[in-house]
């Protein structure tokens, strides 16, 4: 059987709902044997007088997302796969379709808050956006349940 996937990234903002995507990131990397990156994309300061300060922040940003994702990493579900975590400057969906891009990714999973009406108008969907943007096949996963009737498949007489 053919591995599809080599190198999957797997996109996280520290909220629980971008940690559906790893239920679903798991089971595909330990069939496919594949590498598995988490990134964080943070947006960075601009800079002023007060530049010194703003680096710092900077690296406690970086720091903090860092610790954050090799404690998912470091979990047991993830041991015997090639996890990396990576964190980079940036608007999030610029950051996850150039790195996809430049690191040779195979497949992008990724939570989609569910954003709906004049909030998604408003913040937009990194999720929509990375769908629409990026080359690599992108598996998007709702963090929320659907409401209402859950389709049960087909229905023949």
């Amino acid at each position: 059987m053919e591995k599809l996937y080599r190198h999957i990234l797997v996109p996280l903002d520290g909220s629980k709902l971008a940690e559906a995507a790893l239920k679903h990131a798991l089971p595909i990397a330990q069939s496919n044997g594949a590498e598995v990156t988490f990134l964080q994309a943070v947006w960075p300061f601009v800079r002023g007088k007060k530049g010194e300060r703003v680096t710092e922040m900077e690296r406690t940003l970086r720091t903090e997302a860092l610790h954050y994702m090799k404690g998912i990493a470091g979990q047991p579900e993830w041991k015997g796969l090639k996890v990396r975590t990576e964190v980079k400057f940036g608007l999030a969906e610029n950051v996850i379709i150039d790195y996809a891009c430049s690191k040779s990714v195979d497949l992008i999973v990724l939570s989609t808050h569910g954003r709906t009406g004049l909030k998604r108008w408003v913040f937009g969907s990194v999720a929509e956006k990375v769908l629409r943007g990026a080359a690599q096949t992108v598996l998007l996963v709702r963090s929320f349940a659907k409401r209402g009737k859950q389709w049960s498949g087909s229905k023949t007489k």
